[in-house]
């Protein structure tokens, strides 16, 4: 890994520019809203990669309560989807829980169709306040387009604390590049459909 530079949000900017990533419209649209704090120093890896979200190349998976987190997976598909430029669509989505009548049952199945493919994926969290991290992550991973060479992959958690798991859609190359310019290592895939 080479950092060369201090990372700031201006950095992230010209490496998602030069990755191919964003383009330098979308890197000034987001620098003119931070521009507070666009030079500030970043030091920690996760909140160098949280920063991704705001140039629209990731998405997190909430750790903390979110309540109904049944209806809550939707959302967050939805949120992944719209990062690929329209390759991709969720439908049809619909949660089926273990013991329907159990309001705060977490446990169930989650079903929808990813550009008309049906998918589904068994979540088992201990309660309707949590998202079951694995389930939200394998489901993302599998939200791909035939056409294109990008991915979800889920930034390396760094120390003992786990923060929100971070889920970024680039190509091979591009995942390298982030590793190479700013630090951001990946965890191999989950998802093997």
């Amino acid at each position: 890994m080479t950092r060369s530079r201090s990372i700031t949000h201006v950095r992230i900017a010209e490496v998602l520019i030069e990755l191919g990533m964003i383009s330098e419209e979308k890197a000034k649209r987001v620098l003119d809203e931070a521009a507070r704090y666009a030079t500030e120093l970043i030091e920690r890896r996760y909140d160098i990669a949280s920063a991704l979200e705001s140039f629209d190349v990731a998405v997190s998976i909430h750790s903390d309560d979110v309540d109904f987190a049944d209806a809550h997976y939707e959302w967050l598909l939805n949120e992944a989807a719209s990062l690929t430029g329209g390759k991709v669509t969720v439908a049809n989505y619909r949660f089926e829980k273990d013991n329907p009548d159990d309001e705060d049952c977490g446990l169930g199945t989650m079903h929808f169709e990813c550009n008309g493919k049906p998918l589904s994926f068994g979540v088992e969290q201990e309660s309707n306040d949590y998202l079951d991290m694995g389930a939200a992550r394998v489901a993302i991973e599998a939200l791909r387009a035939d056409d294109d060479p990008r991915e979800f992959r889920c930034v390396e958690q760094e120390g003992p604390d786990l923060d929100d798991d971070i889920m970024v859609l680039a190509s091979p190359e591009q995942r390298e590049g982030l590793l190479q310019r700013l630090g951001i290592d990946f965890e191999p895939a989950w998802y093997q459909g």
